[in-house]
């Protein structure tokens, strides 16, 4: 019976199934590593979220229209009721040019991007007869309509000045409704002005934001030009910048869109909240070129792979050399692994990725390759596991830089490897029992 069960341990059968379930054991210490590079990233966001708060959000500008309280009376059996209502009224030009200077802010070890503008917004509101003869039996509550500019953060404002047909007047803050945008300012004015169709604006403002700067296209055209010496914009939302109109260089971009009312799902006049603007908005991100937590997520997503492949390349190195290792080896090299990639993540917040990865990978590569050396006493064994391993690192940092074909070489890559495996052991007897070293 002991001789039975000793010639099961010594097998090379169950010596590949000891390793198979060594491997799995250790995607909990992977999995462990996922929580901290999540729980890093978080940090991160709410960092770079303090800066922000300081310095202004995000921030879309929606607008400017006009808004027009009316009370309209009706009688309904012999009783007079009152409806209130909220005419918005869009532009018929909306004109935008912005300077955007964006720069990096650092809390702690933790970088974002903010930026100054500095923008002028114009355009023209026109009331037809048509839509003035549709309110002319209701009445304009306070005597008063407004000119409404949506800001997301208002915080960010430093400077702005408005001119409504070359006059210049006096913003408030808040909006007499929050049925299309919550946040911004408006700008009283008498009603004397809607006899005066079209109603022209200018408006020169200095805005402070982090990360991306946004636009509703309100206007039954809108054309928005942009500036900024960020080399690595990205242009999202519900349209791009015109292709043809749009360069991008080291020292910076100049973008222009054009969206006229066709392209959206709204009219150029409404009541109440009967239409909504919120899908859109377009704009640029100034955006950080690296993002080391997402390269070392994505990494780990391939642990399990590579803890395999080590191993398969001991256990090969085994059955070709003849020197046996024992699963406590096995483990002690697969909690090498994991911990190259708490190296990573810990140096890639302060060197970035590419110069972590080196480091991290030829830490471990040598390391690992000097208790080969050491545990078989051949210089060449260790060499070759080193030099097997730097190919590995390599296969994974290649798949890592690949953006479109990373599926496509990661899978070419392991059906290659899975090749090898099966050429080399292909004449192992998997059913003899473990021989020793001697009798090798």
């Amino acid at each position: 019976m002991k001789d039975t069960f000793s010639r099961i341990t010594n097998s090379t059968s169950f010596k590949f199934v000891v390793i198979g379930i060594l491997s799995l054991l250790l995607l909990i210490p992977v999995g462990k590593v996922r929580s901290l590079i999540m729980e890093r990233q978080e940090r991160s966001i709410l960092a770079a979220l303090e800066v922000s708060e300081k310095w202004g959000l995000d921030q879309t500008i929606t607008g400017p229209f006009i808004t027009i309280p009316l009370k309209e009376t009706r009688t309904l059996n012999g009783k007079e009721e009152y409806i209130w209502n909220h005419l918005h009224v869009l532009p018929e030009e909306l004109n935008i040019y912005g300077k955007v200077v964006p720069e990096e802010k650092k809390r702690g070890i933790y970088k974002t991007v903010v930026y100054e503008s500095g923008m002028r917004i114009s355009g023209k509101i026109v009331l037809s007869a048509t839509l003035l003869d549709q309110i002319s039996d209701q009445e304009i509550i306070n005597n008063t309509f407004f000119l409404c500019l949506g800001i997301t953060d208002l915080r960010g404002i430093k400077e702005i000045s408005i001119q409504v047909n070359g006059n210049l007047v006096e913003e408030m803050p808040g909006l007499p409704t929050t049925e299309l945008i919550s946040k911004g300012i408006h700008i009283p004015l008498s009603p004397q002005l809607l006899s005066t169709s079209p109603i022209s604006f200018h408006i020169d403002l200095r805005l402070d934001g982090s990360s991306e700067l946004s636009f509703v296209p309100v206007g039954k055209t809108t054309d928005v030009e942009i500036e900024s010496n960020w080399a690595d914009p990205s242009f999202g939302g519900a349209f791009l910048p015109i292709p043809s109109k749009t360069n991008i260089g080291s020292e910076g971009f100049q973008a222009i869109w054009e969206v006229n009312y066709l392209n959206r799902s709204y009219p150029q006049h409404w009541f109440n909240n009967a239409a909504s603007l919120s899908d859109s908005g377009f704009g640029v991100q100034f955006l950080i070129p690296v993002d080391h937590y997402q390269k070392s997520m994505r990494s780990v997503k391939y642990a399990l792979m590579f803890i395999a492949l080590s191993f398969l390349i001991f256990f090969l190195t085994e059955l070709i050399s003849g020197i046996r290792l024992h699963p406590i080896q096995y483990l002690l090299v697969g909690i090498a692994l994991v911990v190259f990639y708490t190296l990573l993540i810990s140096l890639a917040e302060h060197l970035g990725f590419d110069p972590a990865y080196l480091i991290s990978s030829l830490a471990t590569v040598i390391l690992i390759a000097l208790y080969v050396k050491s545990s078989t006493g051949q210089s060449k064994q260790g060499l070759l596991t080193g030099s097997l391993l730097l190919v590995l690192y390599a296969f994974l940092y290649t798949t890592l830089q690949l953006q479109d074909f990373s599926l496509l070489f990661g899978s070419v890559g392991i059906f290659t490897v899975i090749a090898i495996i099966m050429f080399v052991s292909r004449k192992v007897n998997w059913y003899r029992e473990s021989e020793s070293p001697e009798e090798g």
